[in-house]
């Protein structure tokens, strides 16, 4: 099913269609106003765009309701795909709403993000939606740089985690590295939470769905017991490398040094 927002009043998508048609032809310009509005309804639009601000088309903007839900499972509504200039446009009942957008390279519109699909980083909201006008939400949408077994999606507004940055023994930034938080002080097995691949500053976050104490760490590696020589290294910020996560709030400044596994942790 596309999502609920597709089947609206569909005489107003053929007004508006016209409505679009009309400003293109006055304009000369093929992205959306920046007000469309029809009586009754309303709705967001928007542009999605790539790290580089290039448009990205056929990808999906998802709008959910309930952001405690961590924007898990189906959506409670979903546009339809974006233009080939990044476009995209969608009536919604009057709420207040959370968006993500995804790009799929299957094509798919659900299940699980996999390296190489796109995604926005974080959720856009809340936006208020009344009965007139259209609210304008741009996304950018960035590279999954792994399986994402472990939920990365927060609202800006809401949700709590762990962001600090990763570097090495010299004191430089670590690029392309993960870190961890665990529930377990012994840190073994498979985490709770996982973040994306460090960016080139060094920098994470983990976003995790409650508050309470983490165990942190970080490695090159994604799963298993690290490899003989893996650069991985743990908090230090305190004695046993935990931080306290509280409801609402992100834990800054959690920084680790990662040095060669010599096989024990």
């Amino acid at each position: 099913m596309r999502g609920k927002g597709r089947s609206l009043n569909k005489y107003l998508r053929n007004i508006k269609v016209l409505l679009v048609l009309s400003a293109v032809l006055l304009s000369g310009c093929v992205s959306v106003p920046p007000m469309l509005s029809v009586e009754g309804s309303g709705g967001v639009h928007g542009v999605l765009t790539d790290e580089s601000g290039a448009a990205v088309g056929a990808a999906e903007v998802y709008f959910y309701t309930d952001p405690d839900k961590r924007f898990r499972g189906p959506a409670d509504f979903m546009a339809e795909p974006s233009g080939t200039d990044g476009s995209y446009i969608t009536e919604l009942p009057p709420g207040t709403y959370f968006a993500v957008a995804r790009k799929r390279a299957t094509g798919s519109i659900s299940g699980g993000l996999q390296k190489g699909d796109l995604y926005s980083r974080e959720a856009f909201g809340p936006i208020k939606v009344g009965h007139h006008g259209y609210e304008r939400v741009d996304l950018r949408l960035v590279p999954v740089t792994g399986n994402m077994l472990f939920s990365v999606f927060t609202a800006r507004e809401g949700g709590q985690g762990i962001r600090g940055t990763v570097r090495d023994r010299d004191g430089k930034p670590y690029a392309r590295a993960y870190a961890f938080a665990y529930r377990d002080p012994k840190m073994t097995g498979k985490p709770e939470y996982v973040s994306e691949w460090t960016r080139d500053d060094g920098s994470y976050v983990i976003y995790v769905l409650d508050p309470g104490v983490y165990y942190i760490g970080a490695r090159t590696g994604f799963m298993g017991v690290p490899r003989p020589d893996e650069p991985y290294g743990r908090y230090d910020g305190t004695k046993d490398h935990s931080v306290d996560v509280r409801d609402g709030a992100f834990t800054t400044g959690t920084d680790v040094v990662l040095k060669r596994f010599s096989g024990s942790r």
